[in-house]
């Protein structure tokens, strides 16, 4: 999630999360877990740092649903092979939805699953000062 596009660029982002899984560039084995929706919550909130007042921006994305994708492969993957990927990812209680279609530019057979509640990732980064604050 740390490489994917800003959430300014909504179809470069989409694009992110189509071709590239959460296992990483170098994911090995059959099956990969890649995003499928996202909600996402920017504010600028205002905070004293080092007693200045000074803005700061928070991100929080919130993964709403996954795809578990058999990569390569047009048939399902092993339910044993399955249930024991979906475990490396704590994910083994989640429901599987399986897809006629397959997964980005026939990246393999998909089956969706919601992604579960916590996982949240939050960023905060310091807005730089306007001039007219400065003085």
């Amino acid at each position: 999630m740390d490489r994917a596009p800003a959430l300014i660029f909504p179809r470069a982002r989409a694009l992110y999360f189509n071709k590239y899984p959460l296992d990483g560039p170098d994911a090995a084995g059959s099956l990969r877990l890649f995003i499928r929706q996202e909600d996402a919550d920017e504010q600028i909130e205002h905070r004293i740092i080092e007693g200045v007042p000074r803005r700061m921006a928070v991100v929080k994305v919130r993964a709403r649903s996954m795809a578990v994708v058999h990569w390569q492969q047009s048939a399902a993957a092993d339910p044993e092979e399955l249930a024991a990927y979906l475990t490396t990812w704590g994910l083994q209680e989640q429901t599987l939805t399986a897809q006629a279609e397959p997964w980005f530019r026939d990246g393999g057979h998909q089956q969706w699953l919601l992604a579960p509640d916590g996982l949240l990732w939050h960023r905060e980064a310091l807005m730089p000062e306007r001039p007219d604050e400065t003085s």
